[in-house]
Parts: C-alpha cells; structure tokens; sequence
C-alpha cells in the first residue's frame, strides 16, 4: 500500500476497532466486542491487500507486465516502471519524413526552439542492407518490364510512363550498386512523465507525445508513427 488515502482507510478501520473495544469493555456488551474484532480483521486485511488488489486492478484492466520492469499500457504506446515511490513513464514516435536532407532539416531548429512540453529529439542514422534493397529493387523492374511488354505504344501517355518508371529504378540500382552503403535517417520524438500514479504517468507521457509530434506534423506537413509494443521497449 503506497498511497496516503489507502493508509487513511486503513488506520481508520483500525481507530473504529479500537472505540468499538473500549466501548465493549465499557458496556459490558458482547455485540460491540464481536464488531471490534471484525474492525481489526478489516484494517489488517485491507492494509496488507491494498496494493495487490489495487495492482491485480490494473494488471488486468489497462496494463499488460512485461520483463525488465516495464509494464505496457494495452494499446503498447506507453512502457512504465517503478522507480522508488513513483512510476515513470514514456512514449515515442518516428516523425515519417521522405527527404531528411532536404529543406525540412533545416526548418527543424526554430521548431525544436518553440516546442515548451518537455521530450526528447534524437536523430538516428540507420544503416541498410544494399543487396536487400537491390533485390527489391530488381523486383520492380522485373514487373514494370512486364508491364512495359504488355502496354500499347498505341497509348503512348502510359508507354512513356512505364520507360520513365522503368529507367528510374534502373538509375537507382546502378547508384546504389556503385555507391557507398545506403542509410536511412530517422527523427524520434521521445516524452516522459512521472507520476504516483502508473496510469495517470503512462497518460501523461502519451498525452505529451502526442501533443509535441502533432506540433511537428502540422508544421512540416509530415506523419508521425507512434511506437508500439516491443519496439517502444527497445527505445526506453
């Protein structure tokens, strides 16, 4: 039992335990002593009970435990632990940005200088395995030969399309092939919170997130993606 108001119920059941027995022995009454005993048995039980019951609540409600000492709330956007005598939540999100390099880097600063909600802005660079993005990209122009065979010169408007598409993933192989490795950047946005509480600290932290990666999107016009689950674990 953790909170100041289970305490309270508990030391109040044990104060009436102890009225109901100095009025048993005042009155002589049988009655009141039996109801004494019971106050007793009633403050011991809850005391010790309280917190099971209280985490057998959640466990079984908005909360799923996990290893480590992270519980995750049951939509997997929040991972929370306890820390002492307070639970500390977090939530992150990858902003979804199609052209890091380009002019929505540099439009990042005085965005991050404006943004008051507490978190966490990290950039990642990811490094990707050549021969699989080779192999996808050889799958493609497999299928747009076959449309290329397929298509009309007739309908010269979707002809060119396909020969456009078609030499761009061919430039794109040959890039690659003959480039250094490929790497993909990410921006997170991570927000914590700290709470009594564990699901008014996975509220918050959520609730933050949302707020601070919203900010981003409608700013930058990009998407966001939320994590979830174990790959939020990797990131706490």
């Amino acid at each position: 039992m953790e909170s100041l108001g289970e305490k309270t119920t508990a030391y109040a059941f044990y104060a009436a335990s102890m009225l109901a027995l100095a009025l048993s022995f005042l009155f002589g009454s049988s009655l009141i002593a039996l109801a004494a005993l019971v106050f007793v048995f009633l403050s011991t039980a809850y005391y010790h009970s309280g917190k099971l019951i209280n985490n057998l609540i959640i466990k079984n409600s908005r909360m799923l435990v996990l290893s480590k000492g992270y519980e995750l709330t049951a939509n997997g956007s929040s991972a929370v632990r306890k820390v002492g005598n307070t639970y500390e939540s977090v939530s992150a999100a990858f902003l979804v940005i199609d052209n890091p390099l380009g002019n929505i880097s540099a439009s990042m600063q005085p965005l991050l200088e404006k943004v008051h909600t507490p978190f966490e802005f990290s950039i990642e660079i990811e490094e990707l395995s050549k021969k699989k993005i080779i192999d996808d990209l050889e799958t493609k122009m497999h299928i747009k030969e076959i449309e290329l065979s397929n298509a009309r010169e007739s309908d010269a408007k979707n002809f060119n399309r396909i020969k456009r598409e078609l030499s761009f993933i061919e430039n794109e192989i040959n890039t690659i092939k003959n480039g250094n490795k490929p790497f993909n950047v990410r921006f997170k946005i991570k927000c914590r919170a700290e709470s009594h509480s564990m699901l008014e600290a996975a509220s918050i932290s959520y609730k933050n997130l949302e707020h601070v990666a919203g900010l981003f999107s409608n700013a930058l016009n990009i998407d966001y993606r939320v994590l979830r689950g174990e790959e939020l674990l990797s990131e706490a």
